[in-house]
């Protein structure tokens, strides 16, 4: 059944591949790296305001979203993570440290958010990255801290590192192309039982690191090798009482090296967009191997 599963969502996934090679002959103009490339750094006053407007509201929707999840009970002094022994939280959890690579997923959202809108208010790409990473770091951090005054949760000192980290990845990307090569992703499974609590469901969440083999080459790239597609690296979590680790390896699209436009706003959604992983052929290899045609 495993077999048949994967021979037919491999099958499907070639077809859905072939279909975006068929855009890059299509497609003109510059990938979401270079959006940017001619505009003249002249900060836009309205832009500006309206970068900070979207920021701000999406911080506090976000928070008034999660309030009555995680924040209903009383508040207390400011206080770290600990576990019952005494130990600083700092990789080791219920979640067995998945929730440190979704720390570093969400950050680093947020850090790619604010360089665009950084950009496309007309500061500079330099002023921009400092922009990303810090104000990236700083709401982040804003919820760390908010966490500390709540028993259940406390200041975690892994959510901070991982914080950092993901604060950092857009920014270097952005400004390391030899980082171009790699992409962190996340995917979820729709398919599956959903948690009452959609933000920890991390059951159903798989964090990727992907690679573009094409990268590599430049302009020295085989014909046959395709830009499209990237090899991928998962780490997700079973749905049981165990909670155990589970390793991925499998096949990824690579959106940006595709779809090239000549507008900032669809360059930027692509880049987005990107930042998910596709459903595509993988196979799990820890705790038991299973393959699958497609796995979300």
């Amino acid at each position: 059944m495993y077999i048949a599963r994967f021979r037919n969502g491999l099958l499907a996934a070639v077809c859905l591949l072939i279909c975006i090679q068929s855009t890059e002959v299509a497609a003109q103009k510059v990938n979401a790296y270079h959006s940017f490339d001619n505009q003249e750094d002249h900060y836009i006053q309205w832009r500006g305001n309206a970068s900070g407007g979207l920021i701000l509201g999406f911080v506090t929707g976000f928070y008034i979203f999660t309030r009555p999840i995680y924040y209903n009970e009383r508040a207390v002094k400011f206080h770290f993570s600990r576990h019952p022994d005494g130990r600083l939280t700092i990789f080791e959890n219920r979640f067995r440290g998945l929730d440190k690579f979704g720390h570093i997923f969400s950050t680093s959202l947020f850090a790619q958010n604010i360089y665009f809108l950084s950009r496309w208010s007309g500061f500079s790409n330099k002023t921009s990255s400092y922009l990303g990473a810090s104000v990236g770091l700083a709401i982040m951090t804003g919820m760390e801290v908010h966490d500390a005054h709540y028993e259940r949760w406390g200041f975690s000192v892994g959510d901070q590192v991982a914080n950092v980290l993901g604060s950092m990845l857009p920014i270097a990307q952005q400004n390391i192309p030899s980082l171009r090569k790699f992409d962190y992703k996340l995917s979820y499974d729709f398919t599956a039982e959903p948690s009452d609590t959609p933000i920890e469901d991390y059951e159903n969440m798989t964090y990727w690191l992907t690679a573009n083999p094409a990268g590599f080459f430049g302009e020295s790239k085989p014909s046959w090798l395709p830009s499209f597609l990237n090899i991928a690296v998962g780490v997700g979590l079973s749905a049981n009482d165990t909670r155990e680790r589970e390793l991925y390896i499998g096949l990824d699209y690579n959106l940006k090296n595709v779809i090239h436009t000549d507008s900032i706003y669809l360059n930027h959604l692509v880049a987005l967009l990107d930042r998910f992983r596709l459903p595509a052929p993988a196979i799990r290899i820890t705790p038991s191997f299973v393959s699958y045609g497609f796995f979300f």
